[in-house]
């Protein structure tokens, strides 16, 4: 079938839509409530570690900085030592 007939299943929706759908249960959440839930995610990443050889590696990695953000705060760190 030519790429230009295919219809997509309905469940497929874009990306603004995925993301709305996905954070809809949040909304309006109490502050107390969104802290239940945050503590509930850290507690199932904590047991998905646990199991895992490498878990010392993945608590340790850092996502590098884009060099954009280096420049900048290069630039910061310079003024505050100016300004001190």
């Amino acid at each position: 079938m030519p790429m230009s007939r295919m219809t997509l299943p309905p469940w497929v929706v874009d990306n603004r839509t995925a993301v709305a759908r996905e954070a809809a249960p949040y909304r309006g959440l109490t502050p107390t409530q969104r802290a239940h839930a945050l503590a509930a995610a850290c507690r199932a990443a904590a047991r998905q570690l646990a199991g895992r050889p490498d878990r010392q590696r993945l608590l340790e990695y850092r996502d590098p900085l884009p060099q954009s953000s280096v420049v900048v705060l290069r630039r910061l760190r310079a003024a505050a030592r100016r300004t001190t």
